[in-house]
């Protein structure tokens, strides 16, 4: 059924062109030289292309308590179409058939100016340099622990960008992503990346930041409501390529809205780069106290929670869960000639074919929000937890304090670049893991991994 609907899509989407390119539209036409198939008019009013990305991936996992998966795996392999349609609209379709989404990108395009545009369908929330890189740009083989647990994805919305010499914007409100949903009101979100810059031939620097204020997905009904059971989880598989074990989890429960934001400076000189973020979470909680007070009555618990007021000052306030982390990563291209800035994009552009590129990068990502004199207790009939006093030990009564778990990540890399479209990457990993209070893993310590990509696009 898949392959249909990706058909009919594209059936649908080759109508008549007309018209010059923008800026933008340009970065489209960039591509077209590099092996990417295209159907052109003879005036060049009218473009269709096709193209696709396969990606595959080895890793061998070392050290550790927990064994991991060594391997190897296709994780990509990608069918795109994009249409332009004249001097104002184009069309982009990219579908993954190793995804259980399926769909990635699926938006429509239209350029307010020409530098300027709005975007409609599927597509990446701005928040973060990393987080919006396409998967076959991607400096390392796999995303930072701080971006795989904290980073917006792709989602339903709209957009508006436009990208300035001296500045760069884009933000936009967003739906649903590409799921399947449970009962209630689907969740929202309001992103948004702004960048001041300067950029010359040789050179560039941008310094900025990026915010989204969202509400999550609801999660069913509880007590006649959708309002009080959204969950939200970050977790992060160590910057695995291949094992999938979510070392990093902190699951909130009762969130009730989510604010990240985002730092970032980025800049090169002609065969050097680096890069900084700073990514922090703020999840807002709230309980249905009256539910709560219900569910104790005619216990004795019950005596302590007469009321929704006396239960929230007897348990005390919900707990705001914060997290954090941080990425430095630096590169240097030793052969094929100098790095190049994506004005349109705010990102680095691939290095081209002969390119040898080496890479370095450390992350460290916090999980842990822990209520001020808590007590960690091996409960035998709830589980290990976090509980506020020995009278709450006493009646299985945990608190809403969550430990996901910490760890600092070193990675090294080198790049080379057989073709513009042939890739092979190699990376060594080394995770230093800290978290005493997940029973599973908490032996876990020094972990080692040596991972290797092979990708090629057509």
């Amino acid at each position: 059924m898949k392959k249909y609907i990706v058909m009919a899509l594209c059936l649908a989407m080759s109508a008549t062109m007309f018209a010059q390119e923008t800026e933008a539209q340009k970065e489209l036409k960039a591509e077209v030289n590099k092996g990417i198939v295209k159907f052109q008019s003879e005036d060049g009013d009218y473009s269709f292309r096709v193209g696709g990305r396969v990606v595959l991936d080895g890793s061998h996992y070392v050290g550790g308590f927990t064994d991991r998966g060594s391997g190897a795996a296709m994780t990509s392999a990608r069918l795109r179409i994009i249409s332009k349609m004249g001097d104002k609209v184009d069309f982009k379709l990219d579908a993954d058939f190793m995804s259980s989404t399926f769909i990635k990108d699926a938006y429509l395009r239209y350029h307010t100016s020409e530098n300027g545009f709005v975007r409609f369908g599927n597509i990446t929330e701005p928040f973060s340099a990393e987080n919006i890189i396409s998967t076959f740009d991607e400096p390392f083989i796999a995303k930072s622990a701080t971006m795989q647990a904290f980073g917006t994805g792709r989602a339903i919305g709209a957009t508006y960008r436009h990208y300035h010499d001296y500045f760069w914007f884009e933000g936009g409100l967003f739906s649903e992503k590409i799921h399947a949903r449970k009962a209630g009101d689907m969740g929202w979100a309001a992103t948004a990346r702004l960048l001041g810059r300067i950029q010359g031939d040789d050179y560039h620097f941008h310094l900025g930041g990026a915010v989204t204020t969202r509400r999550p997905d609801a999660n069913g009904y509880a007590d006649g409501s959708d309002d009080y059971n959204r969950t939200v989880t970050f977790s992060s598989n160590l910057e695995s390529a291949i094992d999938n074990t979510h070392f990093l989890s902190a699951t909130a429960n009762n969130a009730k809205n989510i604010f990240k934001y985002n730092i970032e400076a980025m800049g090169h000189y002609k065969n050097f780069y680096a890069k900084v973020e700073y990514t922090g979470v703020k999840v807002a909680r709230e309980r249905n106290w009256e539910a709560l007070c219900q569910s104790y009555a005619g216990s004795l618990m019950g005596l302590y929670m007469p009321t929704p007021a006396a239960a929230k000052a007897f348990l005390g306030d919900d707990l705001q869960y914060n997290f954090s982390g941080y990425t430095a990563e630096v590169g240097m291209l030793v052969k094929g000639g100098d790095y190049k800035y994506n004005s349109v994009e705010a990102l680095m552009r691939r290095p081209g074919a002969g390119s040898l590129e080496l890479l370095a990068r450390y992350n460290h990502t916090d999980l842990n929000t822990i209520k001020e004199g808590s007590i960690f207790h091996n409960n035998g009939y709830t589980g290990a937890g976090f509980y506020s006093n020995a009278m709450m030990i006493a009646f299985y009564m945990k608190n809403d304090s969550v430990a996901g778990g910490s760890a600092d990540t070193f990675t090294l890399g080198a790049n080379y670049f057989f073709t513009d479209q042939i890739v092979l990457r190699v990376n060594y990993n080394l995770a230093y893991y800290n978290n005493p209070y997940n029973l599973n893993y908490c032996y876990d310590n020094v972990m080692h991994a040596v991972q290797v990509r092979l990708g090629f696009e057509f």
